[in-house]
């Protein structure tokens, strides 16, 4: 156990691996950002896109304690390579190499809005930009 705080629901804990709350968990490298609202009293702790989690997460506390520090260090201790590769013009793809507590890479690329996916050039430039981005680590 590296951190935990209590709040309404029950107790809420960091460990080496994830964050637990009384209704679920999630591993440190399936989160995209987690941030403390003071005034609201709440972690809110947003999944990656790419994730199966259907949060974003609300943890109520009634004291932050160290927790809140140790899940911003876990989740950004999690990235290992985060890159944005432009594909056409301004618009690209966000690529973020993420690693498990087992040593092992997970991927994830999460596409511009304004990109349209089903053309075939896209997807070529896409795909080479994955790969780029991947090579600088494995």
């Amino acid at each position: 156990m590296l951190a935990r705080a209590s709040g309404p629901d029950g107790e809420v804990s960091a460990t080496n691996r994830r964050l637990i709350w009384p209704d679920g968990s999630i591993h440190w490298y399936e989160i995209e950002r987690a941030s403390w609202d003071g005034d609201a009293a709440h972690l809110l702790v947003t999944p990656v896109a790419t994730s199966e989690h259907a949060g974003p997460y609300r943890l109520v506390l009634n004291e932050p304690t160290r927790l809140v520090d140790v899940v911003r260090e876990q989740v950004t201790a999690s990235v290992v390579i985060t890159r944005h590769v432009p594909l056409s013009g301004e618009h690209g793809v966000q690529v973020t190499g993420r690693r498990r507590a087992d040593g092992s890479l997970v991927w994830n690329a999460v596409v511009d809005a304004a990109l349209d996916l089903d053309d075939p050039q896209l997807r070529t430039r896409l795909d080479a930009a994955i790969t780029t981005v991947r090579s600088e680590i494995e």
